[in-house]
C-alpha cells in the first residue's frame, strides 16, 4: 500500500504533484523523482513522452538525437521554431520541455560510449536515428549492462511498443477473494531480447486461434523493425511486400496470418 506520508517529498512537490499523490501515493512519487530515464531518437512520439515524463516529476531524463532541424520539422515538432531550424533536436527539445517542470533535470545526451547506459534505470528507444546505434543494438547493449529496454515505432497509421524487462521482472499480481480481500502475490517473467521476439519461429497449428491471439500487424511491425534497424526506412511497397512474406516465411508462419490489405 502506497505510504501516506510526505517524508522526503517537499513542500513545493507535494502542491505540484498534488493530483498524482493522491492517485498513486508519496512513496511512488518518491520512486519518480529518483529514476532517470534516457529516450533516444526526437520525433513526434518523443514529444509526447518527454511531455509526459517531466509533469510527472521524473527525476532526471536524457535526449538523445544530435539531428539538425530542419523545416519538415516544423510541420509536426510543436516544440520546435522557424528560429530552430539548423539547431539539434535533443538540445532544442531539452531546452523547452525543461520549461513546463523546473524541478526536473532534463538534457541533451550521447549514446554509445563504455557504461552510458550505467546511470540510467531505463532505455527507451523511439524509432531509429542514422548515425546512432540501431534498436536491436541499443536493447543488446542494455542488456550487457543489466537494463530495461522500451522500444517503439510508428509506421504510416500504425505503430507498436516493445519491453524487455530482462530474465527475472518481479512484479504483483493481485487477486481479489469471494469475501472482498485482496491478496498481492510477487510474480517472475522472463523477457526476450527485440532480435529473438522478431524471429522467433511460432508453432500455429490452428489458424483461427492464432489469428485471436497474435495481432497481424505485430509480425508487419516486427518484420519492418528488423529490416529498418539494419538498412533504413525508405521502402516500395513492393519491398514492403517481400520483407513482411519473407520474415513469416522464415518463422514459419502461415500466409493466412496476414491480410494482403494490411501489406499493400
Amino acid at each position: 500500500m502506497a505510504k501516506n506520508s510526505t517524508e522526503g517529498i517537499s513542500k513545493e512537490e507535494v502542491a505540484l504533484y498534488d493530483r498524482q499523490i493522491r492517485l498513486w501515493g508519496v512513496e511512488a512519487q518518491t520512486r519518480l523523482r529518483k529514476a532517470s530515464i534516457c529516450i533516444i531518437g526526437v520525433n513526434t512520439a518523443t514529444l509526447e513522452l518527454s511531455k509526459n515524463l517531466v509533469l510527472s516529476g521524473l527525476g532526471h531524463i536524457g535526449l538523445c538525437d544530435p539531428r539538425a532541424i530542419d523545416a519538415t520539422d516544423l510541420e509536426t515538432h510543436y516544440y520546435f521554431g522557424a528560429d530552430d531550424v539548423g539547431k539539434p533536436k535533443d538540445a532544442v527539445l531539452a531546452e523547452r520541455v525543461a520549461l513546463l517542470n523546473p524541478l526536473v533535470n532534463i538534457e541533451a545526451t550521447s549514446v554509445g560510449e563504455p557504461q552510458w547506459a550505467d546511470k540510467y534505470d531505463l532505455v527507451v528507444a523511439v524509432g531509429n536515428v542514422e548515425g546512432l546505434p540501431g534498436m536491436h543494438q541499443v536493447n543488446a547493449m542494455c542488456r550487457d549492462a543489466g537494463k530495461p529496454f522500451v522500444g517503439a515505432g510508428a509506421f504510416g497509421l500504425f505503430g507498436y511498443i516493445f519491453a524487455d524487462c530482462l530474465d527475472a521482472h518481479e512484479y504483483v499480481e493481485e487477486e481479489v477473494k469471494d469475501a472482498g480481500e485482496t491478496h498481492r502475490h510477487i510474480r517472475c517473467a522472463a523477457y526476450k531480447r527485440l532480435d529473438q521476439s522478431c524471429s522467433a519461429a511460432l508453432n500455429i497449428t490452428n489458424l483461427k486461434r492464432a489469428l485471436r491471439k497474435y495481432p497481424p500487424l505485430v509480425f508487419i511491425c516486427q518484420a519492418l523493425t528488423s529490416r529498418i534497424d539494419k538498412h533504413g526506412d525508405v521502402l516500395s511497397a513492393t519491398e514492403l511486400d517481400a520483407i513482411v512474406k519473407r520474415s513469416l516465411e522464415g518463422r514459419g508462419i502461415p500466409d493466412g496470418m496476414v491480410d494482403e490489405a494490411l501489406i499493400g
